[in-house]
């Protein structure tokens, strides 16, 4: 049986990240990373865009040539079990190992409706999703989207911009629901229609049916489409910590330094539960800058640190020319202020409760208004909505 003083299990982004961290140390350093998917590490937000609307190739996607990795990277297996420091993998091989890290990330989840096995009925979290929606918008006039999220949108706009007329069905009164209130809702959607996207609210997908084009019967009206899109979030790939006794609860759960509770196993990216520092709630975060950031702490905890996690976890998306960041709480606030003017596509609408900063939607916004915000939501002191509106806000 091998042995390897570090196993990361899984090759997204923490799992890519906590390789590169470890690696960084010392070139030497006995690591192996174990993925089910068939590519080395690549990344993904790009799937949805500049790699959909054929702008970039298939190799600026990687993160490095495969030569790289010199051995360290197994593709095509997964781990079905940790007992104890030993792995068990689905070709039926062992791994031991000192410290291992879960990485597993998540799937899409499924609507769970007749006919979605179809294969014009498509979901995208990998390369080769991509890969099959590329080749069907080639010979495609229409598709339709079901989802409003991040993915949902991004993909709306991407075919948009390729020529193909885009419909999105949300089951929700309107969309981001989770991110921004109905105002801010109402202002995407508006820019999003003026661009040629049709949203659909308040219905669902009852199911797909074949022919020359899909069908989708919705609960009030039927569409057709030449494919479809599923994109209604993801379902984190808890089994392997379920089938090796890890305790399991909408994710992984850690701790501050992102232990589960198997001695020298830690989990890291969009499958841990983490108690938000800020917050001080328990949650699952699935965005690219917290998977960069667990990935690089475990691996710096399995190495003998001892450092809490400590972030304020950033989403962001470009769709059409709009640069979409956000941070912190959009909820649950008593009043915001508004810098800069929506009209000129460039503005931040900042969200206060008792007289502190808890999160902000900022759309074309500079570098250091952003940097200043993320501070003031981190520090949680008391700010004057009239500092907010000042112009140099960045500088101070």
């Amino acid at each position: 049986m091998p042995f390897h003083k570090y196993l990361i299990i899984g090759s997204g982004i923490a799992g890519f990240h906590a390789f590169d961290e470890l690696m960084s140390k010392d070139m030497n350093t006995d690591v192996v990373m174990v993925t089910n998917d068939k590519f080395i590490p690549y990344d993904r937000p790009p799937l949805s865009k500049e790699y959909l609307r054929g702008e970039i190739d298939r190799k600026s996607l990687f993160f490095r040539r495969a030569e790289e990795y010199r051995g360290n990277l197994v593709t095509n297996v997964s781990v079905e079990k940790i007992t104890g420091n030993k792995a068990i993998l689905s070709d039926g091989s062992e791994i031991e190992f000192e410290k291992a890290l879960i990485a597993t990330g998540g799937r899409p989840r499924r609507l769970g409706v007749p006919g979605e096995n179809d294969r014009r009925v498509r979901y995208l979290r990998s390369l080769e999703d991509a890969d099959a929606i590329k080749e069907l918008a080639r010979s495609s006039k229409k598709a339709l989207i079901v989802g409003a999220g991040f993915i949902g949108v991004e993909v709306a706009a991407s075919l948009t911009r390729l020529g193909i007329d885009v419909e999105v069905v949300e089951v929700k009164p309107y969309i981001w629901s989770t991110f921004v209130d109905e105002d801010m809702s109402k202002f995407f959607q508006d820019y999003f229609e003026r661009k040629g996207v049709k949203f659909t609210l308040n219905e669902s997908v009852k199911d797909f049916r074949g022919g020359d084009k899909i069908k989708i019967e919705l609960t009030k009206k039927e569409i057709e489409a030449d494919f479809a899109l599923i994109a209604t979030g993801i379902a984190p790939n808890v089994e392997l910590a379920e089938r090796s006794g890890i305790t399991v609860n909408n994710g992984i759960v850690v701790d501050r330094q992102l232990r589960t509770n198997l001695t020298n196993v830690y989990a890291a990216g969009d499958i841990a539960n983490i108690e938000d520092p800020i917050t001080g709630k328990r949650r699952r975060i699935e965005h690219w800058n917290n998977a960069e950031y667990t990935g690089r702490l475990a691996a710096r905890n399995m190495m003998g640190s001892s450092e809490n996690y400590s972030f304020l976890s950033t989403v962001w998306s470009d769709i059409f020319d709009l640069h979409i960041e956000s941070a912190g709480e959009t909820t649950g606030y008593d009043e915001y202020v508004i810098r800069g003017n929506r009209d000129d596509l460039s503005f931040s609408v900042i969200y206060l409760k008792e007289g502190i900063v808890h999160g902000y939607v900022a759309v074309n916004r500079p570098g250091e208004e952003l940097e200043a915000l993320n501070s003031m939501i981190q520090e949680r002191k008391e700010t004057k909505p009239e500092k907010l509106r000042e112009e140099d806000l960045g500088k101070n």
